[in-house]
């Protein structure tokens, strides 16, 4: 996996220095060119997708329970689905149907949700549904969510940008950021860049702020892992499931194979550099808990399992300002990023053009 666009000399001076090339990084990176500024995406892995990107399932669906992200969610499910809105001309979007598993007692808000989501979003009783098991709660099935290859979402937009000037550097650290005669002074192991504004899109790698970048609400870093499983070709490909019980999901990848995960509640993880030591107890209790939804995972062979870490907070606008003036920093998204990035990428773009 990873981008295999690249850049010559790192730029003395640009409009906007984005640090980070994950999926909201990229998408911010888009949204920035698409408005005629000059942007640097700094990356200090050495290929796109190497943090949580990489690991993610990349689900989207439009239903969340917070109103604000399930706008942000309609929309960028709109933007996934239309084949004009990427360089490859085709959409991303593996429309397979989103479940969003619910207590029963959450029937009538789920009913709410579906009307408002319109005649693809249906409330589901009835268990097996698309070959996902309920587990005794009831789901909002929307027939047009699913999922995304995240990476590939994030190369599209970064040779999107870069087809309109940007340049994309890897392997560059960002030392820390400070004000200079009315510009951001980008300090990084490959030289200096002075720009009119900076944003921080670092994901997990914000739990160590940079010098210059202080956040108002602090990112905390948490551990991330899923196990891929082999899937028996007389079982039928299943929808995407998450269940709000228990935070289990799954996703069926290609023609034999399904990602399965649980929330993995391992806190200030070291960000590191690639994918952490698999946690084995984690996994097999990933699988207990998915088998009720997925009964085949009981006895399905486990070809890999992945973990990384993703950063996390509590609250927080899109992007804050920071204690330099013209740096902001980008929220961590709890797991949710790719579901969001489209229009939360828009969104911030205007935000940090306004201010500068």
């Amino acid at each position: 996996m990873g981008a295999s666009v690249r850049a010559g000399a790192l730029p003395s001076e640009a409009d906007i220095v984005v640090v980070g090339a994950g999926i909201i990084g990229a998408s911010i990176a888009h949204q920035l060119t698409l408005r005629g500024r000059s942007v640097v995406v700094l990356e200090q892995a050495s290929r796109t997708g190497a943090g949580a990107t990489g690991l993610s399932g990349g689900m989207v669906r439009a239903y969340d329970p917070d109103p604000v992200v399930a706008e942000l969610a309609q929309l960028s499910l709109d933007t996934y689905q239309d084949p004009a809105q990427w360089q490859s001309r085709r959409s991303p979007l593996h429309s397979v149907c989103a479940l969003t598993i619910q207590d029963p007692a959450m029937e009538q808000l789920l009913r709410e949700s579906a009307a408002q989501l319109g005649p693809s979003a249906q409330v589901i009783t009835d268990s097996p549904y698309l070959g996902v098991h309920l587990d005794g709660g009831i789901a909002l099935a929307e027939q047009r969510g699913g999922y995304v290859p995240a990476v590939t979402v994030t190369d599209d937009w970064l040779r999107q940008a870069c087809s309109r000037g940007a340049s994309l550097h890897y392997r560059v650290r960002v030392l820390g950021i400070e004000k200079d005669d009315g510009r951001c002074r980008v300090h990084t192991g490959a030289g200096e860049i002075l720009a009119r504004s900076v944003v921080v899109a670092a994901g997990a790698w914000a739990a160590q702020p940079l010098a210059g970048a202080h956040r108002q609400h602090p990112v905390r870093s948490r551990s991330i892992q899923v196990s891929v499983v082999l899937r028996d070709p007389a079982e039928s490909a299943h929808g995407t499931f998450i269940d709000l019980r228990t935070g289990a999901y799954g996703k069926p990848v290609g023609d034999n194979r399904s990602v399965i995960g649980l929330p993995h509640l391992v806190w200030d993880e070291e960000p590191g550099r690639g994918y952490a030591e698999p946690d084995t107890r984690h996994a097999e209790l990933t699988a207990k808990t998915v088998t009720p939804y997925l009964p085949w995972v009981a006895e399905a062979e486990r070809a890999a399992i992945l973990r990384t870490v993703d950063g996390y907070c509590d609250t927080g606008e899109l992007c804050e300002p920071t204690e330099v003036a013209g740096v902001w920093s980008v929220r961590g998204w709890n797991g949710g990023g790719v579901k969001v990035a489209p229009e939360a990428g828009r969104r911030i773009a205007e935000t940090v053009i306004a201010g500068i």
